[in-house]
């Protein structure tokens, strides 16, 4: 059964645009084609100032995504963000309920 997740994740803003992209692709990567499930947005929403500082890092930039997938699905997902130690700051991750569109 799947369900809808946000995921609300961090990462230096120090972090090279290619090792952000290679992040952003591992978890593309499983949702969509291990777990065949739908990505319904993937965004970067902004570099912006740490309430306080996370491992000597003052600010962030931030990165949204919402899906539809199974739970076994999201945790791996979580598994790939609580193992990026280096380029992962902080990481949320929430289950929703389906938007309805008025």
């Amino acid at each position: 059964m799947t369900n809808f997740y946000e995921v609300l994740f961090i990462v230096p803003t120090t972090l090279p645009e290619d090792t952000n992209k290679e992040l952003s692709d591992k978890i593309k990567q499983t949702i969509e084609q291990k777990y065949s499930s739908k990505i319904l947005k993937f965004e970067k929403w902004a570099d912006r100032k740490l309430a306080y500082t996370i491992q000597d890092y003052k600010e962030g930039r931030y990165h949204l995504l919402e899906t539809e997938c199974t739970a076994d699905c999201i945790k791996e997902v979580e598994s790939i963000l609580s193992f990026e130690k280096t380029s992962v700051l902080r990481f949320i991750i929430d289950k929703i309920e389906k938007k309805v569109k008025k």
